[in-house]
């Protein structure tokens, strides 16, 4: 449902959308896309209304210059499997490495559904906001559809939900094997280090495969490489311990 080849987005201070509650509720959740093309929720379906609710984001690469927020609607877990409701562009991002600069997004629903998205750059005393609206109104009836495919889809997301979490699994493992391996590397020896590199080159290929790409063939690799990375992070504990104690000892 998301769309493409998206027009120029033009400056704003913020972006509006109607929505057409029916209950006095939010009639769909709203969502971000994050890296790896799934959603993250922002405001649950149901709510009740008027809600305001803000969240601070950041880069995901070092130094970038822009940063954009791709806003959809749907209880679905990919963001392309949602409607697209809009893209927000937040420009002259602090340059600095990724996770450091500071972006404001607030989502604001009133009792009529007119649903209000505006971004604050924090790091900057103005901001500069482009924006697109693919969605100027969601209809109840694009709702209805929307909750109609989401649950003939049931299954499959939840296939979609699983392999995120071993995904997620993956990339927490890998941080916490960065600071292990920088203590323990010191006791370690060539084939060790060896053996420790080539596991977490091995995870890294395998997470490469986005979670919309993603198939019984490589998850099953992600799986054995989750694994095999494991067994070497288990491995260095008593290194790692060994060389924190002579640290603690200084």
């Amino acid at each position: 449902m998301a769309a493409n080849n998206l027009p120029k987005p033009l400056p704003c201070e913020s972006v509006a959308v109607q929505l057409e509650p029916t209950d006095g509720t939010l009639p769909a959740s709203l969502g971000i896309e994050v890296p790896g093309g799934r959603v993250e929720r922002v405001l649950e379906q149901g709510i009740r209304l008027p809600h305001r609710h803000t969240a601070l984001y950041s880069t995901a690469d070092p130094y970038q210059m822009a940063a954009e927020f791709h806003i959809v609607m749907g209880e679905r877990v990919l963001a392309r499997d949602n409607l697209d409701v809009a893209r927000v562009r937040v420009r002259n991002v602090k340059w600095s490495g990724a996770g450091v600069p500071q972006i404001e997004i607030a989502f604001e629903v009133d009792k009529q559904g007119l649903l209000t998205i505006a971004a604050a750059n924090k790091d900057k005393k103005s901001t500069e906001m482009l924006a697109h609206v693919a969605l100027p109104t969601v209809s109840d009836t694009m709702v209805r559809q929307a909750q109609a495919d989401a649950e003939a889809h049931r299954d499959e997301d939840a296939v979609h939900e699983r392999n995120i979490e071993t995904m997620l699994s993956g990339y927490y493992l890998m941080d916490q094997a960065y600071e292990r391996f920088a203590l323990a590397k010191r006791r370690m020896n060539f084939v060790q280090k060896r053996a420790y590199k080539a596991a977490r080159k091995r995870l890294s290929r395998a997470l490469s495969v986005m979670p919309p790409e993603a198939t019984p063939a490589t998850m099953a690799e992600l799986e054995a490489a989750l694994d095999n990375f494991r067994a070497v992070y288990d491995a260095m504990a008593d290194d790692y311990r060994a060389v924190k104690s002579w640290w603690d000892k200084k």
